[in-house]
């Protein structure tokens, strides 16, 4: 019953929980689920996880005879190093060790109980799955995370006692170890699952709160293993820190928006249409009045070749992009023109010192791909912005190479 009350608060916590996050505005362009979310392909998320609790043995119909709370044994320490590949998945090497009270009948009309201690250690990998960040809008400074997690591994039975010391190996005392031991006797393959709960402290610091089982086959004495088959079933509570390392932070990528892009370049291609078009009028139209002279100072006005748009932190120049490189070679070609790169980058990402650097291998890359399409080098004038001058008011037009016929 206590079991059943435990899982309904842990899944009523979970469901406010995620419907409060549902309703707060999150720090997102995109506002999709985690796992439609594209992020940052920078590294894991390293932690360090310190934990303890309490471990009891849950079967045993000698062992549920026994008081509740003689059957629990409080400390059982626990170390984790693990990491986060996503914000929704990673992995865990769980280290262990304590004891787990048994209890066996001491007489035939099961009045009496024989309490043993079994001291234990053991290591499982696991597997976490982060529903919240699954399911939820991706928010990197989300409070609460609710997170199942499975996980293989190895326990290994130390010493059966009578009561809860460990003590050197004794004949008739030791219960595990005699004469004709087998070492690898108490080794056993582990099973475990569990849930974890955690809260955000710190950028570097989470409260945890885990429970869960593990099975495997040691022979703990006070199990309901008859004659020592079966597994043995431990159940764990405990709680503790985890410590974010390195700093490593996932950030979202928004893809760009290729429609609008497309867009764009329909419309540059149709505005050189029509300059095309303007320059098989004559030279002179006798019923056209005169031109005004042009002023001293008068700034020149860029001619458009097209623009050349990258994805966000990228210098590489997309599939869809190189019929703009090739129409702007085309032109160059034909014309003999000179043809003016300049690289921009967005203002919202990066530093500055970043964003110039970034703007300079775009508009290299561009430069190598007109060589490339026949342009030749002495036709093109390169220069890059970075982030200091933004000629788009939509911030993720700014990742782009403007060709000119102009400085």
């Amino acid at each position: 019953m206590k079991a059943k009350v435990l899982m309904l608060t842990l899944l009523g916590a979970f469901a406010l929980s995620f419907g409060a996050q549902a309703q707060q505005e999150v720090s997102t362009s995109q506002n999709l689920s985690g796992h439609k979310t594209i992020y940052n392909r920078d590294g894991s998320r390293w932690f360090i996880d310190i934990q303890g609790g309490a471990v009891m043995l849950p079967l045993g119909e000698a062992n549920n005879k026994a008081e509740f709370m003689d059957r629990v044994s409080l400390g059982m320490p626990m170390l984790g190093i693990g990491a986060w590949h996503n914000p929704y998945f990673g992995t865990r090497l769980q280290l262990y060790g304590w004891r787990a009270y048994g209890f066996e009948f001491a007489d035939a009309q099961k009045k009496d109980l024989n309490k043993y201690g079994n001291f234990f250690a053991g290591a499982n990998f696991q597997f976490l799955f982060d529903l919240v960040n699954y399911f939820a809008p991706f928010k990197e400074d989300r409070v609460f995370h609710f997170s199942p997690f499975v996980g293989v591994g190895a326990n290994y039975l130390l010493q059966v006692t009578e009561g809860d010391k460990f003590a050197p190996a004794i004949e008739g005392y030791d219960y595990l170890h005699g004469k004709d031991f087998d070492f690898m006797a108490p080794f056993g393959i582990a099973m475990n699952a569990g849930i974890q709960m955690r809260f955000r402290l710190h950028r570097v610091v989470d409260l945890n709160i885990e429970a869960q089982a593990i099975a495997s086959k040691n022979n703990f004495r006070g199990t309901n293993a008859a004659n020592y088959s079966g597994a043995d079933v431990m159940a764990l509570l405990t709680a503790g820190l985890s410590f974010n390392l390195c700093g490593s932070y996932f950030t979202e990528i928004v893809p760009m928006d290729w429609g609008l892009v497309n867009d764009l370049n329909s419309q540059i291609n149709s505005l050189r249409a029509e300059n095309a078009e303007l320059s098989k009028r004559p030279a002179s139209c006798p019923e056209c009045p005169e031109a005004p002279a042009v002023t001293e100072g008068t700034k020149t006005t860029k001619a458009h070749y097209s623009n050349v748009f990258f994805r966000i932190n990228s210098a590489k120049i997309d599939a869809n992009q190189m019929p703009n490189v090739k129409m702007i070679a085309k032109y160059v070609i034909e014309s003999g023109a000179t043809v003016y790169l300049t690289g921009y980058a967005d203002a919202k990402t990066g530093t500055a010192d970043y964003n110039m650097a970034l703007s300079e291998r775009r508009v290299n890359s561009v430069r190598k791909a007109l060589e490339k399409n026949g342009v030749d080098a002495s036709k093109i004038v390169t220069s890059f912005k970075g982030s200091s001058e933004q000629p788009y008011e939509v911030n993720k037009m700014n990742r782009v190479v403007i060709a000119t016929d102009a400085e």
